[in-house]
Order: structure tokens, then C-alpha cells, then sequence
């Protein structure tokens, strides 16, 4: 009987067992202890994915490097250029100041603009950089972890009390960011939503696939978001502090992502424009903070929604490519059941043809009274050897098949008959075939 086919589901009933499969049910899958504890390797990153991503950071701040030295170290070779040349020239125009009292009057105002005072402004109508309004902005960019860096504490309370204001603060502030980054995702979830439902009542020759459509309505609600965050707070704050485009921008971006290099900062006089005197109102840097707490959380709440995206996207492609294991190990168990079937039943065939060969040999064999002296067997043809007397006739034998098997070199006897493989005259060599 041929072997069943394999790949069949329908053959080889005697085999129970499960077939390789593509359809859409999933398979119900009992886990082991072994499995619950082999889960870990889909939550924890490996040590050399680790390496590799450590590797790649390493590098891409090696480019950065090389690119910010190419852009910024001319222009501060520039710029010491000219101070130096601007030393020289008010050494040469006042000859009672020397160079040591020069560099005394620098260094007092580096020390004063590090201490947030303003050098070039009039002493008598400059405000205060710690009143209410400006700490209340100070505190805020300790909570958020941006640290402009234009204001600090220099004295010992000062810096003992920011130290457990922000020990405290940070992860009070995290949980108000979490918190409002879950209701901007609600918002914009049902503004999806919403979208959603408008264009799926829309005509049929009209209507779109449910992920195009998901696409489209949170792409427009991220660029919604960046113009109402980012593009028209820049637009602002270009009125109210003096600054370019570029700038403007430049200083939403770098608050938002919470770097705060603190070369621009709104509501400050703008040092770097001369001292340029903007009149703010008292409740200007308390309102640009609550941007940036919005600002912040609408950011969150579009990363949480990527890395949601993504580790949905992740998810399916682990259950697929866990189905495809499961559903190739059940195919690979069967087919190796099915070989072990089919060699067994073949190595059954062929020891049941060699024991029936065996016993009808045996059976010859008492029906002639010969005594075997070699036996010789394949599964296609038998050979039995025995030595007959000389007064041994063939007629003696009329249901034996006998075939005298001539040897190469033999001699004659009596001119008749033939020396058999060395033997005597008296004996021959006789075999008897069974064809199975």
C-alpha cells in the first residue's frame, strides 16, 4: 500500500494529529511554566541589541560633534578676534585705564550677567529678576526639568531648598503632565473618532479603507496641534520679545523638548539685543508657563500615541509570526510521525518476506532430507547448496528445481559430467532457487 500523502489532511487517518495550517482561527495553545517564564525575552532587550543601539547613539553624537564644530567654532574664533580688537582699541583711545583694571571691569560684568543683572540697563528703572512673577516662572522650569540657566540661586539656602523643591516636584509634575496628556489623547481620540464617522457616511464611490482614514485624521490633528502649540506661540512671541522667525522658533522647539539652553528666554529684556527695555505685564511669564505644562503634555500625549501605534504593530507581527512557529512545529511533528509510520510499516514488510522466505525454506529442506551447508539470502532470491552422492539421480527428485552451476577450469570426469568448485568426483554442487 502507498504511503499516504502528507501534506493531505484528508489521508492517513490513523494519525490524529494536528496539520500545518493558515487559517484565520487561532489555535488554542496550553502554556507551560517553561513558556510563561520564555516571555520575558519579547519584554527585555537583549545585551547585544543593547550594544548595537549604544554603538549607534555613540556614533550619531560623533556626527553631531563634527557638524557643530564645522558650523559654530568660525564664528567664535570671530568673535574672540573682536573682543580682542575691541580691548585694544579702548586700551589705545584711554590711555589712564591699563589692561589690569580692563579685565577687572570684564570679569564684574560676567559675574553680574551670570547673576542674571543686566550691565547695560539703567540701575534705577531695571526690575528685579526674583520677584513673584519671575520665581513663579524660576520654580516652574525646575518642576519641568528645562533649567534655562539664565537665573540660578548663588546663595547656600537657595541652593538647599531648589535641591528638595525639585526632589519633590519633578514627579508631582509628572503625574499633572500624565494626567493632562491623557485628556488632550481622550480629545483627540474622539476628534478621530469623529472624523472617522463623518467620512464613513459619505457615499460609497466616496468612501475610503478604515486605515486610510485613521492615517489622515490623526495626521490632521497632529499638525492642529503643532500650529496651535508651536507655530502660533512663535508668532507671539516674535511681537512681544523683538525676536526673528528663526528665533522664535527655535526657542519653542528647544522648551518644548525640554533642553532649555537659556540663550533666549521669554520675558527677559533681551541681553543680547542691548538691553532693549519691553515692558511685560505681571502676569505674562505665569501664562507662558502654563503653555509650556500644555505644550508639554500635547507632545506626550503624540509620543504616547506613537509608541502605542507601535507596540500594537509589534504586538500582531509577535502573534503572527507565534502562530506561524506553532502551525510549522505541528506540521514538522507530523511529518516525522508519518516517516516513522511509514519506515516502520515497511520495516514490518520486509521482516514478514524474510521470515516467509525462511520458513519455506525450512520446509524444502525437511520435505527433500538435505542437510544446508551455506545459505545466502536476499529479498529477491534464495540459494540453498547441498551435496549429493554419487548414486543420487535427479529423476529421484521430480518436483526439485536443480541447477548444476558450472565452474571456469573445471575438468571433466569420464567425459561426462563436470568437477563442481573444486569437489570431488564423487560430489556436485547443487543449488536450488526460489524466486519470491
Amino acid at each position: 500500500m502507498a504511503p499516504p500523502d502528507l501534506l493531505d489532511p484528508k489521508s492517513a487517518a490513523h494519525n490524529s494529529k494536528p496539520r500545518l495550517s493558515f487559517s484565520a482561527a487561532k489555535p488554542v495553545v496550553l502554556n507551560s511554566p517553561e513558556d510563561e517564564y520564555d516571555t520575558t525575552r519579547f519584554t527585555v532587550m537583549r545585551w547585544k541589541t543593547v550594544s548595537v543601539i549604544f554603538f549607534l547613539v555613540v556614533l550619531y553624537l560623533i556626527v553631531g560633534a563634527l557638524v557643530f564644530r564645522a558650523l559654530e567654532q568660525p564664528h567664535e574664533s570671530q568673535q574672540k578676534l573682536a573682543i580682542l580688537a575691541e580691548k585694544l582699541d579702548f586700551l589705545s583711545l584711554h590711555a589712564c585705564v591699563n589692561s589690569s583694571e580692563l579685565e577687572d571691569l570684564v570679569k564684574q560684568v560676567i559675574s553680574a550677567i551670570r547673576a542674571g543683572v543686566n550691565p547695560s540697563a539703567n540701575s534705577s528703572n531695571q526690575t528685579s529678576l526674583w520677584d513673584l512673577s519671575s520665581s513663579f516662572f524660576f520654580a516652574g522650569t525646575v518642576i519641568t526639568t528645562i533649567g534655562f540657566g539664565n537665573i540660578a540661586p548663588h546663595t547656600e539656602g537657595g541652593r538647599i531648598f531648589c535641591i528638595i523643591y525639585a526632589l519633590l516636584g519633578i514627579p508631582l509634575f509628572g503625574f499633572l503632565l500624565a494626567g493632562v496628556g491623557d485628556q488632550l489623547g481622550t480629545i483627540f481620540g474622539k476628534g478621530i473618532n469623529r472624523v472617522e464617522k463623518i467620512v464613513g457616511s459619505l457615499p460609497q464611490k466616496w468612501k475610503v479603507s478604515q486605515t486610510k482614514i485613521r492615517v489622515i485624521s490623526t495626521v490632521i490633528f497632529i499638525l492642529f496641534g503643532c500650529v496651535l502649540f508651536v507655530a502660533l506661540p512663535a508668532v507671539i512671541f516674535k511681537h512681544i520679545e523683538g525676536w526673528s522667525t528663526l528665533e522664535s522658533i527655535y526657542f519653542v522647539v528647544i522648551t518644548l523638548t525640554t533642553i532649555g539652553f537659556g540663550d533666549f528666554v521669554a520675558g527677559e529684556k533681551g541681553l543680547e539685543k542691548g538691553g532693549s527695555e519691553i515692558e511685560y505685564l505681571d502676569y505674562y511669564k505665569p501664562v507662558v508657563w502654563f503653555w509650556i505644562l500644555i505644550g508639554l503634555a500635547y507632545f506626550a500625549a503624540v509620543l504616547s500615541m506613537i509608541g502605542d501605534w507601535f507596540r500594537v504593530i509589534s504586538k500582531k507581527t509577535k502573534e503572527e509570526v507565534g502562530e506561524f512557529r506553532i502551525h510549522a512545529a505541528e506540521w514538522t511533528a507530523n511529518v516525522s510521525a508519518e516517516f516513522k509510520e511509514t519506515r516502520r510499516r515497511l520495516s514490518v514488510d520486509i521482516s514478514n518476506k524474510f521470515e516467509r522466505a525462511a520458513s519455506i525454506k525450512r520446509r524444502l529442506s525437511s520435505e527433500l532430507g538435505l542437510n544446508p551447508i551455506t545459505q545466502e539470502m536476499t529479498p529477491g532470491r534464495r540459494t540453498l547448496s547441498v551435496n549429493l552422492g554419487p548414486g543420487d539421480e535427479r529423476e529421484a527428485y521430480p518436483n526439485l528445481a536443480l541447477s548444476l552451476t558450472p565452474v571456469p577450469g573445471a575438468l571433466a570426469r569420464n567425459g561426462s559430467g563436470l568437477y563442481l568448485n573444486g569437489l570431488s568426483p564423487e560430489y556436485a554442487e547443487v543449488a536450488i532457487i526460489e524466486s519470491l
